[in-house]
């Protein structure tokens, strides 16, 4: 018979459930995005549509370099490194 191999996770998880900086980084720039761009939408102006998709855009960016740099969960330089 063929060996299967089960990976267990913690039952354990992060104990800040996700508040990283980097997190707060990546939702408060993709939310101010969201606004300008739904302004720009109301009132027709395709400058601010185009600027809030830029600003989302940037928001991800930032998150996922932040994530990088170790300010996401389980980072580096979180508050709680592990489980």
């Amino acid at each position: 018979m063929a060996e299967k191999h089960v990976e267990l996770l913690s039952p354990t998880p992060y104990p800040n459930h996700g508040n990283t900086v980097a997190a707060w980084v990546l939702v408060s720039l993709v939310c101010l995005g969201v606004i300008v761009g739904a302004v720009g939408f109301s009132i027709f102006s395709q400058t601010l549509l185009i600027l809030g998709l830029v600003i989302v855009v940037l928001g991800i960016v930032a998150g996922i370099a932040m994530r990088a740099a170790g300010f996401g969960q389980g980072g580096a330089r979180t508050k709680y490194k592990h489980h």
